[in-house]
């Protein structure tokens, strides 16, 4: 009856957008489904990703403790509470009992792991802010980074200045949560086993995988683990965003790319000093197409190239914002540009804040703004989207789009 239920509201639920009066709760996930989460607070970026085993995963878990970055629904938390609040109200009834199977940090900026600004006070050693907040909430059982144990990539001199001030709190957290159980890994890449399903693999081995593409500046070459090296010149030219992890995952026909904040080239960014800022073009080609994209450093000047647009191609983009330039309007406007690339594409944002610098004719690409969720049905070959209140605490449905079938 459950999946009857569940079957009868993605038939029935087509009238777009949802008015307040109509108002839906997301049915709750069901075994066999896949559920993407972009979780909107305005300020970091944060994803929780349910594997159709029930296996969970958290991508980054940011702050970057801005007052002038508006927060939602509003301040009467901080990010990292409202993302485990968040996290906690979808995991419920999972078969991890309320952990997290899986934190993964894609770079070390504060938009992404925590900020020394706007803290709260801890009692274990280190102060509480993005990660080291929602770690204190949520436990974790195993945590993936670019750097641990050593952090010496490009030098650890260079790692401790990519968030500063914060990165030994968050070293703290590491070792505190590793007294407690958890395991901390370095981000494997070429991997396909580094996460996987923990709970009930076996009916999906052949359907699903998250394949570990590239971090530090090296990339899996699409051949067995191995790998390359992205770069030529000088390692310390670059900055945080270039050494990002990212991950394709496929379920099915479904497939999902997220690389944190990498970057596509110089593009209209001649102060960044290393010359070699393009890796998207050099991950496009093993990334391969996708279903859905999260948008590289939030759609900002130096990412999502023309290569890298026309080689993944997705049907959908997703950009996890926190700023008014989040994305920026050359950016926005090549990622809309039909001339770029072909076909139907739907473009979606966490929150509003750069609606008055892209102006109202680009804005009006994307569809409402809140916690974007996509629903990859059983056997990865359908999936729906779903846009959630992101100023409401019973994460209502404001928007979504009728079933899609996969080619």
């Amino acid at each position: 009856m459950k999946r009857f239920l569940a079957a009868a509201f993605i038939v029935l639920a087509g009238i777009l957008p949802i008015s307040a009066q109509d108002a839906a709760l997301l049915p709750h996930w069901e075994e066999g489904f896949l559920d993407i989460h972009t979780i909107a607070t305005g300020r970091g970026d944060a994803c929780l990703i349910i594997m159709p085993d029930g296996t969970t995963m958290m991508i980054d878990a940011g702050d970057n403790g801005k007052a002038k970055d508006k927060q939602h629904p509003d301040g009467s938390m901080k990010p990292g509470e409202w993302q485990a609040r968040y996290m906690k109200h979808f995991m419920e009834g999972l078969p991890g009992g309320g952990s997290l199977d899986y934190a993964m940090v894609t770079h070390l900026h504060d938009d992404h792991i925590g900020s020394v600004r706007d803290t709260l006070p801890g009692r274990d050693g280190y102060a509480l802010s993005g990660i080291t907040l929602v770690g204190s909430l949520i436990h974790f059982d195993k945590l993936v980074d670019r750097g641990w144990p050593d952090y010496d990539f490009p030098s650890r001199e260079k790692v401790l200045a990519a968030d500063k001030g914060f990165i030994e709190h968050y070293f703290r957290f590491i070792e505190h949560q590793r007294s407690l159980g958890m395991v901390a890994e370095k981000f494997e890449n070429g991997s396909k086993k580094q996460f996987v399903m923990k709970y009930d693999p076996k009916p999906y081995a052949r359907d699903f995988e998250i394949r570990n593409l590239a971090s530090n500046g090296e990339m899996w070459t699409g051949k067995g683990l191995k790998t390359r090296k992205m770069y030529s010149g000088d390692i310390n030219l670059f900055d945080e965003n270039m050494n990002s992890c990212a991950i394709r995952l496929r379920y099915g026909k479904f497939s999902y790319y997220n690389g944190g904040d990498l970057s596509g080239g110089n593009l209209n960014m001649p102060s960044y000093p290393s010359k070699e800022r393009d890796f998207e073009s050099q991950i496009a080609g093993v990334c391969g197409p996708v279903t859905v994209m999260k948008a590289n450093h939030h759609g900002y000047y130096d990412t999502c190239n023309g290569y890298f647009l026309q080689t993944l191609s997705p049907e959908v983009i997703v950009i996890d914002a926190r700023s008014n330039n989040h994305p920026v309007p050359s950016t926005f406007t090549r990622i809309t540009d039909p001339q770029v690339w072909r076909g139907d594409r739907e473009y979606y944002i966490t929150v509003d804040q750069a609606r008055g610098k892209l102006g109202e004719e680009l804005w009006s690409k994307f569809k409402p703004w809140g916690h974007i969720v996509i629903r990859v049905y059983p056997g990865g070959g359908s999936y729906r989207i779903f846009v959630l209140d992101a100023d409401s605490t019973d994460y209502h449905i404001i928007y979504q789009t009728e079933l899609r079938e996969l080619k």
